[in-house]
Formats: C-alpha cells, structure tokens, sequence
C-alpha cells in the first residue's frame, strides 16, 4: 500500500514556484504528491506505490496519463504509441503540464484547458 508522506521536496516546491526535476527511481513519494495536487478534482486519480494514474469524466474532454515506477509511460491513446522509458519527471510551476524525460524519450502532457477550467472555478 502507498504511504503517503509529506516528502522534503515536494513541500519545498509546493511553497516555491518553479518547475521541479524529480527521479522516478529515488522520487517516487514526491513525484506521486505532486501528481495528485497536479490532477486531484479533475477527473479519477489513483496513486498506488507503483502506479499514477489520471483518467478524465465525462462530459469533460477525453484524456488520461498513466505512469509506473519503472518509468514507462502507459499511453491510454492509441495513436499516442511510446516504446521508451523515462528516469525523470518535471512538474511546470502552475501544475499545468509535465513532462516525461528518459535517454530516448522527451515527452510532455499538458493539462487540458477545459479541465484547468475545472480547477479554476473549483468544480
């Protein structure tokens, strides 16, 4: 079972604004934080100690973003094939996009500006 704690880091860049490199393999508990602040109330959001995973409700837009802790990215769009593996995640400083980061992988996901929508009325 996932053990939530409040890791040093991900404290430190909840006070701060800026973008913030975490290591999947030395980061999870941080990184599994910051994806939960980064997705909670915009759709369905489950955190487990080797999985995070965002998926939207309808009638919202259609999308989702499904990660492990063995830095594979979990494409739930089928167009969208990646066969590469990342070793670190970014976070953008307003938790609007992050991006996926490995030795043959740069790929980003950003926030759907319907879903911001979302999180700015506080739905």
């Amino acid at each position: 079972m996932f053990v939530k704690r409040r890791g040093q880091r991900a404290k430190q860049a909840f006070q701060h604004s800026y973008a913030v490199n975490y290591n999947i393999d030395r980061d999870w508990d941080d990184i599994s934080l910051r994806f939960h602040r980064m997705f909670g109330g915009l759709g369905i959001v489950e955190v487990t100690e080797h999985l995070l995973e965002f998926r939207s409700q309808p009638p919202s837009v259609a999308t989702g973003i499904s990660l492990d802790r063995e830095g594979r990215l979990l494409a739930n769009m089928p167009l969208h094939s990646i066969d590469s593996s990342f070793n670190t995640i970014v976070f953008d400083e307003g938790l609007t996009s992050l991006q996926l980061r490995g030795p043959r992988v740069h790929y980003t996901y950003t926030v759907p500006s319907e879903l911001l929508e979302l999180r700015n009325r506080g739905d």
